[in-house]
């Protein structure tokens, strides 16, 4: 015959069990990582951030004690990748590397996107890329900013961008309300049609990254007007930034780093951003990102999120302006 279990009992042995649960997790954390990490990446293979990703894990791996797998999911403007890592589990084996734009205006400009940054927490802070503002290199092009604006000034003109709502075109705009200007946004799908329609003479000017536009600079076939950062870039030291050029404001490029789903525990974020600090000090893989055009970010997970958190009311207060809405 069952005994019937008394409240005095039943309430001991739920006790029990919520103090469980904790000790459960801070075992699981100390015992981190006992299996392969997944660091999702949100575009598609042989993008710049996929090309930063693998170069990372890679480097992490041997820290870590265990094996990074990079696992790109592309699709949607980075929402299903935020997405499913905002539903994984939180013990820290399934990390995301992400950036402002799919962070900080995806959320605001798709009603599909049902994240935002408060959906998870900062691992490790990577990486800040700013932009150039490009003409071609041509002979009646524009020779620095001020012959550019005023060709803007002087006619109806357009600019190329990797896509509406890119940072390639809210870097844009910035640049053009900074000098209250106007022109006319022609979207394209990616960076590199965008760069070759510019070099071709069909759009005036654009503002995109120097990832994507150096090896073009090099090769004479495009001209850097100036940097958007708050300094001049050495592998352009002859190329001054926005404030040089009269046109003062925030700097515009894009922040990337490692983030977690909430609740992932603080012994397993520590872990993974000691792999990544000592990954970075490598100086194999800082030689892969100078080649990028990237600085790496040298600073706390709560500095990170600071700053992103800084940044996000001039960009999500710029897609509200320009009415950007994605179906």
């Amino acid at each position: 015959m069952v005994q019937p279990i008394s409240r005095r009992r039943l309430l001991a042995a739920l006790s029990s069990m919520a103090l469980c649960g904790p000790m459960l997790a801070q075992a699981a954390a100390g015992d981190f990582p006992a299996k392969p990490v997944t660091l999702v990446i949100p575009q598609a293979p042989g993008s710049g951030s996929d090309v930063v990703g693998r170069m990372l894990a890679n480097f992490m791996a041997p820290s870590l004690g265990q094996t990074i797998i990079a696992e790109n999911r592309p699709g949607a403007g980075g929402i299903i990748a935020h997405q499913s890592v905002k539903r994984a589990p939180a013990d820290g084996y399934t990390i995301l590397f992400t950036s402002t734009a799919q962070l900080l205006v995806v959320p605001v400009m798709n009603s599909a996107a049902h994240y935002s940054l408060d959906d998870f927490t900062p691992v490790a802070p990577i990486l800040w890329a700013p932009f150039a503002v490009l003409v071609a290199n041509t002979p009646e092009a524009p020779k620095d900013i001020k012959e550019l604006i005023d060709a803007i000034r002087a006619k109806p003109s357009a600019y190329a961008s990797a896509g509406m709502g890119t940072m390639t075109h809210l870097g844009t705009e910035s640049f053009l309300r900074r000098a209250g200007l106007e022109a006319t946004h022609v979207p394209y799908q990616g960076s590199g049609a965008a760069l070759t329609d510019l070099m071709s003479g069909q759009v005036l000017f654009a503002t995109d990254s120097l990832t994507a536009s150096m090896r073009h600079i090099k090769s004479g076939k495009l001209r850097a007007l100036a940097v958007t950062g708050d300094k001049r870039e050495a592998s352009l030291p002859d190329v001054p930034t926005l404030a040089e050029a009269g046109l003062e404001g925030p700097p515009i490029g894009v922040l990337g780093g490692l983030f977690a789903p909430k609740g992932v525990p603080p012994e397993a974020i520590r872990k993974i951003k000691l792999a990544v600090e000592e990954a970075l000090r490598n100086p194999k893989l800082q030689e892969q990102f100078a080649a990028t055009e990237s600085t790496v970010l040298h600073m706390t997970n709560d500095e990170f999120l600071a700053r992103l958190n800084q940044q996000a009311p001039f960009w999500q207060g710029l897609v509200a302006d320009l009415g950007l809405n994605a179906k």
